[in-house]
């Protein structure tokens, strides 16, 4: 009985140590849901190319949006789980949807395997310059001293952008009103006419403006200071100790993936953010890559969605 029992686990161990030899045969899909052109998709495009490269096989990018992710994260959780399709996923799908505690068609703990962390991307807060504040404090006292008359711009309710603005002003004891709006395009133009008076968004949505003195930058939201925005202090520097708010990218395959292609795909990951050209792009939209392991990415997510439970809990945010 026991040999027959090593038998079957040694040809189990040949069968799995076979799937990595010959993978991949065919193009790989990424999953990225959110809609093409934005930083997502770009960073998407860079990094799967690299990875193709590497692999001698071609990502192909599938835009399945809608959602906030949830759409494409859903298809990628149904998919045969042979390392064909992959999730580019973000916080949205995997770690703040779930914090509302409503029904999504998926558990993203459950039903996708982590296969590596790709980038952490920091936030610019940004004011519309008619706004007397030059500084982060400024900002706060003019918040502290007219509640409820500021707004700042997100783009949706529940998203990123939104928890960032909620983070700030419950860590900086102020009242501020939340403009939702459809996208962070959408809500660009009501910034720079002054309808909305302050915003947290990425580099790609504020370099543009800032640099042509539409919007003034106040804060970065990451540890450290950008290389586009050296003078521009952190949340933490600027006045509001322990601030830190970062969007994040990273790799997922189907739950039962194999092992050993999950392997093969981060190690490939690891490798593609030391290109120079996904350096550069991850530097473009104010990032660091980020590489981890699987069992690293696990942790991560376990950690991210209590953290942004309790931020969804202590604010009173209901998704549309």
């Amino acid at each position: 009985m026991l040999n027959r029992l090593l038998a079957v686990l040694s040809i189990l161990f040949v069968c799995a140590s076979a799937h990595a030899q010959s993978y991949p045969r065919r193009p790989v899909t990424l999953v990225v849901p959110f809609s093409a052109g934005g930083a997502t998709d770009v960073f998407a495009r860079t990094t799967g190319r690299r990875m193709g490269e590497l692999l001698g096989q071609q990502f192909v990018i599938l835009n399945r949006d809608g959602a906030a992710g949830t759409i494409g994260t859903d298809f990628v959780a149904k998919a045969a789980p042979d390392g064909y399709t992959l999730l580019w996923g973000t916080a949205s799908p995997l770690a703040i949807y779930p914090g509302y505690k409503q029904k999504l068609p998926y558990d993203a703990q459950r039903d996708l395997a982590p296969v590596g962390v790709a980038a952490k991307i920091a936030y610019v807060l940004i004011v519309h310059p008619a706004l007397p504040a030059r500084t982060l404090k400024d900002l706060i006292a003019l918040a502290r001293a007219h509640p409820g008359k500021l707004n700042y711009a997100s783009a949706g309710t529940g998203g990123a952008s939104h928890l960032a603005g909620e983070l700030f002003k419950s860590m900086a004891k102020i009242d501020m009103v939340h403009i939702p709006y459809k996208g962070t395009a959408l809500f660009t133009s009501d910034l720079v006419s002054g309808q909305v008076d302050l915003a947290f968004a990425g580099v790609s949505t504020t370099l543009p403006l800032t640099s042509t003195g539409r919007m003034r930058p106040l804060a970065i939201t990451s540890t450290q200071r950008f290389e586009l925005y050296p003078q521009v202090p952190t949340m933490m520097e600027a006045g509001v100790p322990g601030y830190e708010y970062t969007q994040w990218y990273a790799v997922l395959a189907p739950a039962q993936t194999p092992p050993d292609i999950v392997e093969l795909l981060s190690s490939t990951l690891r490798k593609a953010l030391d290109d120079p050209e996904v350096r550069k792009r991850v530097a473009a939209d104010g990032g660091t890559p980020a590489p981890s392991t699987p069992a690293e990415l696990a942790a991560f997510l376990k950690l991210e969605t209590v953290k942004y439970a309790k931020m969804i809990r202590d604010a009173g945010i209901k998704p549309d």
